[in-house]
């Protein structure tokens, strides 16, 4: 017999080296697959272990207990290799199936029968100390439990192998070398168990797992230090690529946590304007002024020049949540609002200038208009100047109508308890002909939502209703709460209100501009007021509809956020 056991001692040290790897990889245990791959690295410290105390033991009860404890080395090494292959390729959320738990299950039910073997034998028989080369090798003969076993962990780690051979194949470059290493870790040990349970080889009794795991460890080691294992990590494109990313019309970049691109759409390849495999794992920052780890709250925007003009985006970084929530890396969306913010930009000069030249200008018309009036006696001249000034007036209050709408749609929506009646009176006593209005809302009815808006609304309706009705005498306009009804999505309820006059109706052409995106040249509505109205009602997510006849019109105005409800015959 050999003087020198080593066999027991390239044992030993692929099971130091395991323990040291171990220590080392715990930093790496919130990265995706970094626990599966840490419970690899201690089954394999078990295997390693168990097997070179076992070869320096003749003792054959103590024998046999630690090549049990090999046994159960090797489940926990196929389990855990098995989830980091699903969890590193951006597959975790499969393990919540069925199966994996099985699989599980499966390395119990075997641990405890290869642990307790002395008192069935089904695991194996005919165990017997045989001394080789300086060691204490095992003879036994399998049962059908290890045999299965063996035929499920070439299996399971046939198809884990096959995931990560995928991520060759799909990704290119990227994960190349580190997926191909880890692909490989598992085809020593499993040749070894192999050569072993068939008796291959020079030393046919001899088992050479625990020394196998030397390359193995060796590949591991490569696929964390050389390549990055951990850093570029495949789970951050797949699941960047689960979100569809290619179909989206916008520019999108997919980056890992320290801003480098993993992988991007067609649209964002045009902007930055570099192909894809190019643009891999260079940071974000280099071809835009984006830092995404330091962007994920709101929007913002960013300008670049692209196609020989400069183009405005605004950027929305989203973070990208692997298993136990940890961030894998972001999600960054470019929306082009170049022209947008352009077309906002000349509305609202136009704007501005028009409404100035509106209120100065026929300030002085009126003014004129006013003296000549007060200086003719001709009917017929008077009548004419007349016509003039009322012109004036309409013209004058349409300017007052648009800085109404740009006041009113520039503020954001501010939700408050509001007690419509009290609303209406105010509303009411701000007409001129406030004694042609009636309200029948009770005092009791209250909204939350935004008490601007809905006095815009009230307001406009109302008064345009008081316009427009033929009444000679009497009230013309009503304001009614008809019911408060369910919402239609979530809890609460909404209020209905009908807004009646008995005036000729709202011509169909006003009615149908509002249904349209855009206005056209030759039918478009005149009016500002019924504009305001339905954009308002929209900021409040409320419905407007309106019915027309011979006997007037009837606005129903639906509005969210009862609060407190009221009769329908209110005062």
């Amino acid at each position: 017999m050999s003087t020198v056991a080593w066999p027991a001692l390239l044992a030993l040290l692929a099971g130091v080296v395991n323990l040291a790897f171990f220590g080392y990889v715990l930093r790496f245990a919130d990265k995706p697959g970094g626990r599966s791959f840490l419970v690899v690295i201690a089954g394999q410290v078990l295997v390693c272990t168990s097997q070179a105390a076992a070869m320096l033991v003749y003792d054959q009860v103590t024998r046999e207990v630690l090549e049990s404890l090999f046994w159960v080395g090797a489940a926990v090494v196929v389990v855990g290799y098995v989830a980091f292959a699903f969890e590193y390729t951006g597959r975790g959320h499969a393990l919540r199936r069925p199966w994996f738990g099985l699989l599980v299950a499966d390395a119990v039910a075997f641990s405890a029968v290869v642990v307790t073997n002395p008192l069935h034998g089904l695991a194996w028989d005919s165990f017997t100390v045989v001394p080789m080369e300086g060691v204490a090798s095992a003879d036994y003969a399998i049962g059908l439990p290890v045999a299965l076993q063996f035929v499920l962990l070439a299996a399971v780690l046939t198809v884990s192998i096959f995931l990560l051979i995928d991520t060759v194949l799909s990704y290119g470059p990227l994960y190349r070398t580190q997926a191909i290493a880890i692909a490989l870790t598992p085809l020593p040990p499993l040749v070894a168990v192999g050569a072993w349970l068939f008796e291959v080889g020079p030393y046919p009794e001899l088992n050479f797992v625990a020394v196998a795991f030397i390359p193995h460890v060796a590949l591991d080691m490569y696929a964390l230090f050389r390549s990055e294992m951990f850093a570029l990590n495949p789970a951050t494109r797949r699941t960047g690529e689960r979100a569809a990313i290619d179909d989206l019309g916008n520019p999108v970049v997919v980056v890992d946590e320290t801003n480098r691109i993993v992988t991007l759409n067609p649209a964002a390849e045009s902007l930055l304007g570099t192909d894809k495999r190019d643009a891999l794992t260079d940071p974000l920052d280099d071809y835009l002024d984006i830092d995404a780890t330091a962007d994920t709250s709101g929007e913002r925007r960013v300008s670049t020049a692209a196609d020989g003009e400069r183009l405005t985006f605004t950027v929305v970084v989203t973070p990208l949540a692997g298993p136990g929530d940890a961030t894998l890396g972001y999600t960054v969306v470019l929306q082009d609002v170049t022209d947008e913010l352009a077309r906002k930009q000349r509305l609202a000069v136009l704007n501005r200038v028009l409404r100035h030249n509106l209120r100065n200008d026929l300030t002085v018309v009126q003014g004129y208009l006013d003296e000549v009036l007060a200086r003719t006696d001709d009917p017929e001249l008077e009548a004419m100047l007349g016509t003039a000034a009322d012109e004036a007036d309409g013209l004058l209050a349409l300017g007052e109508k648009a800085r109404d709408i740009e006041r009113t749609m520039d503020r954001d929506v501010t939700v408050e308890p509001v007690a419509v009646r009290e609303l209406l009176d105010e509303v009411v006593a701000g007409i001129e002909d406030s004694d042609a209005v009636t309200v029948s809302v009770p005092p009791s009815l209250g909204l939350r939502t935004d008490r601007e808006l809905l006095r815009t609304i009230f307001a406009n309706l109302v008064e345009n209703a008081v316009e427009h009705a033929a009444s000679a005498d009497g009230p013309a306009a009503a304001v009614t709460l008809v019911e408060t009804v369910p919402a239609d999505a979530g809890d609460g309820h909404d209020a209905v209100f009908e807004i009646r006059d008995d005036g000729p109706g709202i011509p169909d052409h006003e009615l149908d501009a509002l249904g349209r995106e855009a206005e056209t040249a030759l039918d478009h509505g005149s009016g500002l007021g019924l504009w305001l109205v339905s954009w308002s009602i929209d900021a409040l997510g409320g419905e407007l509809s309106f019915e027309t006849g011979d006997d007037g019109t009837v606005v129903s105005v639906r509005v969210p956020g009862v609060v407190d409800d009221g009769e329908s015959d209110g005062s």
